[in-house]
């Protein structure tokens, strides 16, 4: 099992607001004793704060996910950021799908890549926002590298009620948990105009784990629905949400689902 906890924090109006880091370090400091493997931000939170948010890690001793603007070599990208329990940066996911307004409020640029990163409870991918629920080519390549979680950080200006659908259709595809995290919901300015954001509604994706070939063979006939792998649901305010998830399970299984289904190999 790993321990993962989701911060649906709730943002100043202005996402680049220093305030934001203060918050998240603040919204850390509640984790203190909880004993996580990963804690996870949402998209663009706290936007800024490499060192300190490093340092938390490090005390926390947890592997951290936070929403991050990078700039490297006079361009700017919207980032999934990975510090490892020792406080090591481990990685940048870049995000591919860029929408109009966070082009035009951020001057962001794509990424050109998706990756996973080997942590000591499983490989993980985090692609950012629509890069995961809305096309299929981040999941596609993040299994095929072996991911064995998938971390979906998101903002939402519109399409919120599509995050959902779109990522138990992922997390069917490739047999894969997953989580997402988003902000609680706000009024955000960006560019100098004001925008209502979609806020709430972070979740936990668990496929299940069969003891025995026909017990898989008995819950692949009620699969109707996959709404019984949503086991957690936030409301639209700010929250600490924890849970136990199981990447053993799905990974031992993922090969039978797959070939039950006739799904080629990712």
């Amino acid at each position: 099992m790993a321990k993962i906890i989701l911060i649906q924090a709730l943002p100043a109006a202005r996402l680049d607001s220093r305030e934001n880091l203060a918050r998240a370090l603040k919204l850390l400091e509640a984790c203190q004793g909880l004993q996580a493997d990963l804690i996870c931000f949402p998209e663009y939170f706290p936007f800024r704060g490499d060192t300190e948010l490093a340092a938390a890690a490090a005390r926390l001793e947890v592997y951290l996910v936070a929403g991050l603007l990078e700039e490297v070599a006079g361009k700017r990208y919207n980032t999934a950021t990975l510090f490892d329990r020792r406080g090591r940066l481990q990685g940048r996911q870049r995000k591919h799908n860029l929408g109009n307004l966070e082009r035009r409020g951020f001057a962001v640029t794509p990424g050109d890549q998706w990756q996973v990163w080997d942590t000591d409870f499983g490989r993980l991918g985090v692609p950012v926002c629509i890069d995961f629920w809305g096309q299929p080519e981040a999941a596609r390549q993040l299994a095929a590298q072996g991911a064995d979680l998938i971390v979906n950080p998101t903002i939402f200006p519109i399409l919120r009620g599509h995050w959902q659908t779109g990522a138990l259709t992922r997390a069917f595809d490739y047999y894969l948990p997953v989580v997402g995290v988003n902000t609680a919901a706000l009024v955000a300015e960006i560019g100098g105009r004001r925008y209502p954001l979609q806020g709430g509604h972070s979740f936990a994706i668990q496929p299940p784990a069969p003891g025995t070939d026909a017990e898989l063979a008995h819950q692949v006939r009620e699969w109707d629905s996959l709404r019984d792998w949503l086991v957690l649901e936030a409301e639209e305010t700010e929250g600490i949400l924890t849970m136990d998830l199981d990447l053993a399970g799905p990974r031992r299984w993922r090969s039978a689902i797959r070939q039950r289904f006739g799904f080629e190999r990712p």
